[in-house]
């Protein structure tokens, strides 16, 4: 047994016998734990600590982290799910880590919207948007997906991607130009066709009535009705 896997031990054993450990004390070993990288052991005392009264809301965001680290995804879909529902500082981190999930299984409409929720309880927060782009990018979403990175780039001109994301925006801006020209396009022929089929029309009309005009009316002729001479007479 490894020491990392010994002190977990020691530390659940402490836990279990004595039942001393506030939730302060709980967390922060959970927190050493998930600071060093180590979502294995890291889960197994906060699936214990998320059960404990008062304990920090961060206890769900590192437990859904850590079984994101361990491709556990749906567990950690879930653990966020329950961490957003308490959050109050970290409402923005959940649905960020909620899209990246969902990223991560090619949910990608899904993604979309969750990341939107984390624009929306933080609008200054830049990862959110980069995260953003990259599924509206998938989607096909261009327009939306430039902005984003547009975006992204005023909040963090430092980024170390910073270059290879102005570089994807003049792509970007050449895909844009050739899909305003498309539709351009697209829009002249359907005015086109819209108009050849009016002047078709038109032309059908004046036809079927020209047609209608050059028809001679049918008369009884011009001396009026014919009748009887003779007064009918009754016989006796």
């Amino acid at each position: 047994m490894n020491r990392s896997i010994r002190a977990l031990a020691a530390f659940c054993l402490t836990v279990t016998v004595s039942g001393a450990l506030s939730a302060a004390d709980l967390f922060q070993e959970c927190e050493r734990l998930f600071m060093e990288n180590k979502p294995r052991e890291a889960a197994a005392i906060l699936e214990q600590a998320v059960r404990t009264s008062g304990v920090d809301e961060k206890a769900w965001l590192y437990l859904g982290i850590s079984y994101q680290q361990l491709s556990r995804l749906d567990d950690a879909l879930g653990a966020f799910r329950k961490g957003v529902a308490v959050s109050v500082r970290y409402r923005h981190l959940f649905y960020y880590n909620m899209g990246n999930c969902y990223a991560a299984q090619s949910k990608n409409a899904f993604a979309d919207e969750t990341y939107g929720q984390a624009v929306l309880e933080r609008p200054d927060y830049p990862p959110s948007y980069l995260n953003r782009a990259n599924v509206r990018l998938k989607l096909g979403r261009i327009h939306d997906a430039a902005s984003d990175y547009t975006t992204y780039l005023a909040l963090d001109p430092a980024s170390p991607q910073a270059e290879s994301i102005r570089k994807l925006l003049a792509l970007l801006s050449d895909d844009i130009d050739a899909e305003e020209q498309a539709k351009a396009d697209a829009e002249a022929k359907r005015i086109a066709e819209e108009e050849a089929r009016k002047a078709l029309l038109d032309a059908l009309a004046q036809s079927l009535k020209d047609s209608a005009g050059n028809t001679t009316n049918m008369t009884g002729g011009t001396d009026g009705p014919q009748g009887y001479v003779d007064d009918l007479q009754l016989e006796d």
